[in-house]
């Protein structure tokens, strides 16, 4: 079971790209530490590394790149994210951040993706969830009587704002497909776009215990009819 807390956050959380000139006191630095412990990966055998530098503001994240990979790495990271908000920070997902060159890490974990922390110079919370800029429920999962609990997942940040994500509901298995993106959008997002889809999911099942679902689990095993332009990553039992 994910932190409830988190859930409220979803709703007001927004990305800061306006920060004090200051460095992350000790105080500060020891709780962006503590928001990287006790973390709830989405598979728990999938290997990754999140290493926080203190004089950079960054949290660099490393994992093997596959779906379920990236897509781990995300769900983990977004937690990292609304701890923070939580907290006060700011913080902003830095795709384009490059790799630190004096963290190196031994196959088959890569650097995906970095989470920007620091002391916000503009306000860490919207005021209303009309700010936001997303796609609506019926595009986001099929089924209508689910539409209060994923609410939080169509509030989910993604890489260029693309919103990659449909779920399917079959029964008691909530399946959850990323829409295959363009030339242009696959050249600029990359696996990005597979770490995107682990936020959903994070807000998702968020979403899911807030409306009182029991979540019984998390497969990787794909239906037998995926929809067209879309690649499959996860499945919620509930």
């Amino acid at each position: 079971m994910l932190n409830p807390d988190f859930y409220d956050y979803i709703f007001v959380r927004k990305s800061i790209r306006k920060y004090e000139d200051e460095p992350l006191s000790a105080g500060q630095t020891e709780s962006v530490r503590s928001a990287l412990e006790g973390l709830v990966p989405l598979f728990p055998d999938e290997k990754y590394s999140l290493e926080f530098s203190p004089e950079k503001q960054r949290i660099y994240g490393y994992c093997e790149n596959t779906v379920i990979g990236n897509a781990n790495l995300g769900f983990l990271l977004q937690q990292v994210d609304l701890a923070l908000f939580g907290a006060g920070f700011g913080r902003l997902w830095f795709g384009m951040g490059r790799e630190p060159r004096d963290v190196k890490k031994t196959p088959p974990l890569s650097y995906a993706i970095c989470l920007k922390v620091g002391v916000a110079a503009e306000p860490v919370a919207r005021e209303t969830v009309a700010e936001f800029s997303r796609k609506p429920a019926c595009e986001v999962i099929d089924d209508s009587a689910l539409w209060p609990a994923f609410e939080a997942a169509r509030l989910a940040p993604s890489a260029r704002n693309v919103q990659p994500w449909w779920f399917q509901r079959d029964g008691e298995s909530i399946h959850a497909f990323r829409k295959k993106q363009g030339l242009i959008n696959a050249a600029l997002i990359g696996r990005m776009n597979q770490g995107d889809m682990g936020i959903a999911l994070c807000h998702a099942i968020l979403g899911l215990e807030h409306e009182g679902f029991v979540i019984k689990g998390i497969a990787n095993s794909a239906p037998e009819a995926v929809p067209g332009g879309h690649e499959y990553t996860a499945t919620i039992l509930i």
